[in-house]
């Protein structure tokens, strides 16, 4: 079970919705879904020099209460970042989740 005084974060779950422009091209744009309140963690970060240009990733762990709806096709809005999900897993015989998450840099 989640401690409820852990989840101290207000995150927005985010939908992919795909429309087509006037060429023909599907577009990919989000739309907010629904507002919790989660745990985020800062897992690591890492810097790499590739082909001249820096690359930064950062990770963070979100808790949040079991959504039946959530997979890792969305994403979070939290604070002024996107945090894409990598790996989504249930606890607690669907009490919670906890996503493994790549902010969007």
């Amino acid at each position: 079970m989640i401690d409820p005084g852990k989840l101290r974060e207000r995150v927005t779950v985010q939908v992919p919705s795909g429309s087509v422009n006037a060429l023909g091209e599907t577009v990919l744009s989000w739309s907010d879904s629904t507002t919790v309140w989660a745990s985020v963690e800062g897992v690591s970060a890492r810097e790499a020099l590739t082909t001249g240009q820096q690359d930064t990733t950062i990770t963070h762990r979100v808790r949040l209460r079991y959504l039946p709806s959530l997979t890792q096709q969305h994403r979070f809005a939290w604070r002024s970042r996107t945090l894409n999900i990598v790996s989504l897993l249930e606890y607690g015989n669907r009490s919670e989740h906890v996503a493994i998450c790549e902010e969007v840099t």
